[in-house]
């Protein structure tokens, strides 16, 4: 009889659902803030399409056709930039293929801690665009949500799910849903954007039914629904959070075995804290909110800080005030070069960031900072440790006590912008190829009259001691040939060198021969600017430029440059030559 009753009461919820589809309830409130007006995006885009109105299909799709049938239907044009807001066009990617942009958007490396990668890889999924025609097996859209929620950019991921609607298909609904949950969508979360839950079966549709229909004040719908949800299991969690938000008793579940969007939306509007524990369970969006948290303690906030280090989710000032808010025994603090071996990116950051602030011995105090800058001696993560420890390098004097630190003190201070301070490491320094490297990225980074007789010195340098029969060395091709490609000014014989040197194959992260074809013949087309900049991320990568082929590197500069993309062209120029060392 239980059974029957269990069975019957899906089959009638199931029923009702499909009978109430075309008026869902829609809660009311405001959106849940983050508490950070840096990350606020806007509510839906302003160039969303006037006839286009949620729920209804792009023209030229037809009911019930799905993507198995003619390919993904991918709605109407959405996003939040377009061209007078730093977007890449609408049309910038009509000419490409579809199957390759869609799988170049799986591979985009927005969930980056890298500055450049990071910025660029946002600029192309934020991007009011057309889709290019064909097949595909998901809707770009869908990619370009799931992709802004993975990097932590929940109300702009929240702003992107809420312009539009696809029917028929689960799997944008999913990622719609949980960007809308994240973001604390209120007006939206109950609106036919999430119309999925009147019908489908799975748990996460049936707990959000339940929650709508209460939300509105509807127990009957609400009861019939959650004896429906009871069938699948029971959720202690899920009825303490509902019960917490109606009733305001703010008593937190003492466990959520699975967490998902729901219940951090359900905690968020309970006034409840996002605890460490639970965003353990979850992605970069539970963490983000934890590591926010100012009723966490510092600890915790570091844990959930940690695990989306490489997420670049968290801003610098963020994360060096929760690396300040720290506390340390003073065993660990005497010698910390011993506990960082145990230690996670994020805690060395943080212990070493201590230690060094206190330290007041010059050189022990550039060993410390030294450590942090280069985590294991490679300088890949330079752009994101020179923002966590750059305040330190401002405050340390170059002198003869010092000057062990100059190649990384003074790139990290070019990074944060600190051009002026840089240049002071590298003052009557003797000529080799460490110099000449500096003074040219010195040029690119932040030009100066008063600093042209050096660039054109370093340029001479290198003509006469980097030519092909002296054994050349990466960096001189890299620093010769970003300089030719951005146009800077330079000696005749240093800039025929640079062609020579571009021209070269030199080591490192190669892509394929196809690649690099794909991406020089895309860059000579019309309406696949964003293929370029796609295929260029590609090349870089999450980790960023540093193991990027001196010729590679200069290609994808070049391009930029030709493309009209001058400040992108500069910032990656900068950031690629700042993390390379000369022999």
């Amino acid at each position: 009889m239980t059974a029957c009753r269990a069975s019957c009461a899906l089959l009638l919820f199931l029923t009702l659902g499909a009978a109430q589809g075309q008026t869902p309830p829609v809660a009311t409130g405001a959106p849940i803030p983050l508490g950070s007006a840096a990350t606020t995006a806007p509510s839906a885009p302003e160039n969303t399409p006037a006839e286009y109105k949620p729920g209804m299909l792009r023209p030229s799709a037809q009911p019930g056709v799905t993507a198995g049938e003619l390919g993904t239907m991918d709605g109407p044009p959405v996003g939040l930039l377009d061209e007078s807001s730093g977007g890449l066009g609408q049309s910038m990617w009509v000419n490409s293929s579809r199957t390759e942009i869609e799988d170049l958007l799986t591979r985009l490396p927005l969930v980056s801690a890298d500055p450049f990668a990071r910025a660029l890889a946002r600029r192309v999924v934020l991007t009011t665009s057309d889709a290019p025609v064909g097949d595909g097996k998901r809707a770009l859209i869908t990619i370009r949500i799931e992709k802004l929620i993975q990097a932590g950019l929940i109300n702009e991921a929240g702003a992107l799910a809420a312009s539009l609607q696809l029917n028929n298909d689960p799997d944008f609904a999913r990622v719609q849903a949980d960007a809308l949950l994240y973001a604390g969508r209120d007006k939206d979360v109950c609106s036919d954007l999430t119309a999925a839950r009147l019908t489908a079966p799975e748990p996460f549709w049936l707990q959000l039914r339940v929650w709508c229909f209460l939300s509105t004040g509807d127990t009957a719908s609400a009861e019939l629904a959650r004896a429906a949800l009871e069938v699948t299991g029971k959720d202690p969690a899920f009825d303490q959070l509902v019960a917490d938000v109606l009733d305001g008793k703010k008593k937190a579940p003492t466990i959520i075995d699975h967490p998902t969007a729901l219940h951090i939306y359900l905690m968020r509007k309970a006034g409840l804290p996002i605890t460490n524990g639970i965003a353990a369970k979850l992605g970069t969006a539970a963490n983000l909110m934890a590591a926010r948290e100012t009723r966490n303690t510092a600890a915790d906030r570091l844990s959930a800080a940690a695990r989306i280090s490489a997420t670049g989710a968290l801003s610098p000032v963020e994360t060096v005030a929760i690396l300040n808010g720290q506390a340390y025994p003073a065993d660990q603090l005497a010698n910390p070069q011993a506990v960082i071996a145990r230690l996670t990116f994020l805690p060395t950051q943080a212990l070493l960031r201590r230690a060094s602030t206190l330290e007041t011995r010059p050189p022990q105090k550039v060993d410390l900072l030294l450590a942090a800058l280069s985590p294991d001696g490679k300088t890949a993560r330079l752009p994101q440790t020179a923002a966590l420890q750059g305040d330190i390098a401002s405050n340390v004097k170059p002198d003869g006590s010092t000057m062990k630190g100059r190649f990384l003190i003074s790139r990290a201070l070019i990074l944060n912008g600190k051009a002026d301070t840089a240049a002071a490491w590298y003052a009557n320094a003797e000529a080799d190829m460490d110099h000449a490297a500096f003074a040219i990225l010195l040029d690119i980074a932040a030009p100066n009259p008063a600093r042209d007789g050096g660039a054109q010195a370093a340029y001479d340098w290198l003509a006469k001691n980097a030519a092909p029969q002296q054994n050349p060395v990466p960096i001189a091709a890299l620093a010769l040939g970003l300089a030719d490609v951005l146009g800077k000014p330079m000696p005749p014989n240093a800039k025929a060198l640079a062609g020579t040197l571009e021209g070269m194959r030199w080591d490192g992260a190669r892509p394929g021969p196809d690649e690099l074809r794909k991406l020089v013949e895309a860059s000579s087309q019309p309406g696949r600017k964003g293929e370029v900049v796609l295929r260029i991320l590609d090349m870089v990568g999450a980790g960023g430029p540093s193991d990027l082929p001196p010729d590679v590197a200069v290609e994808c500069v070049r391009i930029l440059q030709q493309m009209g993309m001058t400040g992108e062209a500069r910032a990656l120029a900068i950031e690629t030559l700042a993390v390379k060392r000369a022999p």
